[in-house]
C-alpha cells in the first residue's frame, strides 16, 4: 500500500465509529475513529507510531480494508490471489522474509522494468511474512491483467519462495 494512498471511512466504518454496531477491537477502532477525517496512510503511521508499530499498522489498516471499514483511494483493496486454475496462492508462513523480498524484486525489474519502482518500495516496506504476502496479491493482480504472460515466471517465484521455509 502506497504511504500516500488516501484513507477514509465508509458508512460501514462511520456506523462503527459512533455507534460500536460491529464491536471491532481497541486496536481497529482506535485507527477508526481517527479516520473521522480522511487522512493517508503516512498521517495514520506518524500519529499512531507511539501506540504501534508501521508494521502493526499497516496490517491494521489492511485489516479495515478488507472489513468494509475504510476505503483506500487510488489503491487496490487486496482480494485472494486466485490462480487461473481457481487455486489461492498462499506463500508458508515460515519463509525466509528477505530471500522472498530479493526474488520478488527480481521479478518485478524483469516483468515491469522502469515502472517496477512502486513494487520496489512496498517491497522494501515488508517486514512480515503477511506483508510479503499482501504484496503479492498486489503483484499478481497487476501481473495478471497487464502481463499475463508472466504468470508461469510469478508462479515459479512463488515456488522458490516457498522453498525458503
Amino acid at each position: 500500500m502506497k504511504l500516500s494512498a488516501s484513507l477514509s471511512l465508509t458508512p460501514k466504518g462511520v456506523d462503527e465509529a459512533l455507534n460500536r454496531v460491529h464491536k471491532v477491537n481497541v486496536r481497529l477502532r482506535s485507527v477508526l475513529i481517527l479516520l473521522g477525517t480522511p487522512q493517508t496512510v503516512e498521517q495514520v503511521i506518524s500519529k499512531r507510531q507511539a501506540l504501534f508499530s508501521t508494521d502493526e499498522i499497516l496490517e491494521i489498516i489492511l485489516e479495515l480494508v478488507d472489513g468494509g471499514f475504510v476505503s483506500a483511494e487510488g489503491e487496490p483493496i487486496p482480494r485472494p490471489v486466485v490462480s487461473a486454475s481457481g487455486e489461492i496462492i498462499q506463500i508458508a508462513d515460515d519463509i525466509i522474509v528477505s530471500e522472498a523480498k530479493f526474488l520478488l524484486v527480481n521479478f518485478c525489474v524483469d516483468s515491469f522494468g522502469t515502472k517496477s519502482q512502486t513494487f520496489i518500495d512496498q517491497i522494501g516496506a515488508c517486514k512480515t511474512v503477511k506483508n510479503i504476502q499482501l504484496c503479492l496479491k498486489n503483484i499478481y493482480a497487476v501481473t495478471e491483467s497487464q502481463i499475463p504472460d508472466r504468470l508461469p515466471d510469478l508462479m515459479k517465484v512463488i515456488t522458490e519462495i516457498n522453498k525458503t521455509a
